[in-house]
């Protein structure tokens, strides 16, 4: 009796094994980037952007050198994630400035399983300058409930705006984004003062153009868009 009960055993343990081993029922998820995020953020290469300091009157041509559009797939690494796989979209682009001499990289964030929030659909534009900084000027949904960051710095959304006029041109459904601390307003070797280095900004965003103003809070000046051609 006791060699039965022990075989009894022994197959109940192997069968808990197998099934704790075994990853619950797969589950696939496709995350597709909205049309409306597109319209804010698609800009192909050659496209351009030219800048004028409401301060100084020095212009800034921005153009995109180089623009990737791709769907990503990523698997769970943690015991709870295993079994959940995303197909996502990704945008990078990469944008030279004229004035700054730099290069703006452009990158919409990873979607990962073994984040449990990766699901709400949210879409958060990374904007990084090698060796300056990185911000978040750019997400959606546009909500003001929340906000992102990037550690040093937080971004929140402040309003849409159906119309703005910029430099005597009109655009079309703005969106504004507040950032407390704008870690790439300025480069390293800046030697005004301390104070003015990372200041609070907005960023304005119009649908089908892109970027059309960042405004320096700090020090009252901004740099707003006079020209530009978007190559889709």
């Amino acid at each position: 009796m006791k060699k039965i009960n022990f075989i009894i055993t022994l197959i109940s343990i192997l069968f808990f094994m197998q099934c704790k081993d075994k990853d619950p029922n797969p589950e696939y998820y496709k995350i597709r980037m909205s049309t409306e995020v597109k319209s804010y953020l698609w800009s192909n290469v050659g496209s351009y952007w030219i800048y004028k300091n409401t301060k100084t009157n020095e212009l800034d041509t921005q153009q995109c050198i180089s623009f990737k559009y791709d769907s990503l797939i990523t698997k769970g690494t943690e015991s709870y994630s295993k079994h959940i796989t995303i197909e996502y979209d990704r945008i990078r682009k990469y944008i030279y400035s004229s004035y700054n001499k730099w290069t703006i990289f452009d990158n919409t964030g990873h979607y990962t399983p073994d984040s449990r929030y990766f699901n709400n659909g949210r879409t958060i534009l990374d904007r990084n300058i090698s060796g300056e900084g990185i911000i978040v000027p750019f997400f959606h949904h546009f909500s003001t409930e929340g906000g992102s960051g990037t550690g040093s710095s937080f971004t929140k959304f402040i309003t849409k705006d159906t119309t703005l006029t910029i430099q005597n041109k009109i655009y079309h459904d703005v969106v504004k984004f507040e950032i407390d601390q704008d870690d790439i307003w300025y480069p390293d070797e800046y030697l005004g003062p301390i104070e003015f280095k990372y200041p609070k900004s907005i960023y304005y965003w119009a649908k089908g153009v892109g970027l059309v103003k960042k405004e320096n809070l700090k020090e009252n000046y901004s740099w707003e868009l006079i020209e530009h051609h978007i190559i889709k």
